[in-house]
């Protein structure tokens, strides 16, 4: 009875096998073929469908990753369709077809360092085609200004003895030169600010002690991104910056008490540096990234480690979530956390990206160390509106950026410090030429 039981389960075990593996030999051309007519009629939807119920089964194969990674590709997909785009360029690194639309997915997901990277493989011929044959000395220029409307927060010169600094004007313009090599990017820009401002320093005799000064801030910026491998970047910065103070100073002549009054021009410059590395990682619908700054500002000492996050709901840039965050530690001015969530849409050819800050803005770095708040009324909460879009193929990038904002003003009367709040409007638009 043992024998013929035996027997029998070993008989049961091989027909068992014998039938997986006619199924198995037989589900790979039913795929290609299923999947491939789907192909051909466009029906991308459900061929994404077809091609995750063989995968489940475990049945893999190239074509399958080249066509659920064009369907997804269709559909706008892109964040979605580089995964399996990638599986079949490590297999065949040579198919044109997949080249192009791994490159693309790359470009419209918003990883540019990545399609650079990808590009650098290309043949002669698709190079050609996607117009990649040549290498500018400078592959794109920006230019941009700004300008700024604020309220009047002079407090007046009936009040007693005041000291106060006070703003009267201000003024922006930046210029910068990219150059991308072999999954490098480097970009440097000079910035010139000026500030002009009164300084009330009136006495009990409500005389003019100090008058009107001019700074002047010159910047110059250099960051260098380097493609660690494909979604890993890794960046570092540096801005000098060079601030001119020019003023006059009245002064009395002939000994304090008598008549006269002298003005004595004056000129001082001090030099500040902050140093930015960040290293940043895409995944398939979001992006994360860690970075940190070190300044001396206002010859203080600053450390400002920070994290950011994007979320991509649809796998494109139609629409995103952004969340940064910093903490600033500063020696003198103490510790601030400071949050910014923003929310970027695709209105027909237009993108626009609201966003909110919390926190206050003094000696403070932005835009990878690029933009440094440094002016001696700290922002304590801004609203911002950001909006561009592309002309001419992508070559050209027109933006404009509207910022209200509310700042605080520190001024002394008879010997008390006092804060007085006010509004303050920047506008800034600008250009970036891609060559």
């Amino acid at each position: 009875m043992n024998k013929y039981l035996k027997s029998y389960i070993v008989f049961l075990f091989l027909s068992l096998s014998l039938n997986l593996q006619a199924q198995e030999s037989l589900s790979y051309p039913q795929a290609d073929m299923k999947t491939y007519n789907q192909y051909l009629k466009g029906n991308w939807k459900e061929l994404i469908t077809t091609g995750k119920e063989y995968l489940k089964t475990g049945e893999d194969f190239y074509y399958l990753q080249v066509r659920m990674g064009i369907a997804y590709y269709e559909l706008k997909k892109y964040r979605k369709a580089i995964p399996y785009l990638q599986k079949a360029y490590k297999v065949n690194r040579k198919n044109n077809l997949v080249n192009e639309y791994l490159y693309y997915a790359y470009l419209f997901s918003g990883r540019t360092m990545d399609a650079q990277k990808l590009s650098e493989r290309f043949s002669v011929s698709l190079k050609e085609k996607l117009g990649l044959d040549y290498e500018p000395a400078i592959d794109a220029i920006t230019f941009d200004m700004r300008s700024e409307n604020f309220d009047d927060y002079f407090v007046g010169t009936s009040g007693g003895l005041l000291k106060q600094d006070v703003r009267t004007g201000y003024s922006y313009w930046g210029l910068g030169f990219e150059h991308r090599k072999n999954s490098r990017k480097i970009y440097w820009n000079f910035s010139r600010i000026n500030k002009p401002t009164d300084i009330y320093d009136i006495d009990d005799n409500n005389q003019q002690i100090s008058d009107d000064r001019e700074v002047g801030q010159n910047q110059f910026y250099f960051s260098y991104y380097n493609q660690i491998k494909y979604g890993l970047n890794f960046s570092f910065a540096f801005n000098y910056l060079n601030i001119v103070s020019k003023g006059s100073t009245i002064v009395p002549v002939g000994g304090w008490g008598r008549p006269g009054q002298m003005e004595i021009t004056d000129r001082y410059a001090t030099n500040e540096i902050v140093g930015f590395f960040a290293l940043r990682k895409d995944f398939s619908n979001f992006n994360i990234g860690i970075r940190a700054s070190v300044s001396n500002l206002d010859k203080n000492f600053q450390f400002q480690p920070g994290f950011d996050f994007t979320y991509y709901p649809f796998a494109n840039t139609n629409l995103y979530f952004t969340v940064n965050t910093d903490y600033k530690i500063d020696n003198t001015l103490g510790n601030e956390f400071v949050f910014c969530p923003a929310m970027g849409f695709r209105l027909a050819a237009l993108y626009i990206e609201p966003s909110y800050t919390f926190g206050e803005l003094i000696n403070f770095t932005e835009k990878d160390a690029l933009i440094i708040n440094n002016d001696d009324d700290f922002i304590s909460e801004r609203f911002e509106f950001l909006t561009y879009t592309y002309l001419f193929k992508g070559r050209l990038n027109i933006f404009f950026k509207y910022q209200q904002y509310t700042k605080t003003n520190t001024y002394e009367l008879n010997n008390t410090s006092n804060e007085i709040k006010y509004q303050n409007k920047t506008f800034t638009g600008g250009i970036k030429w891609n060559f």
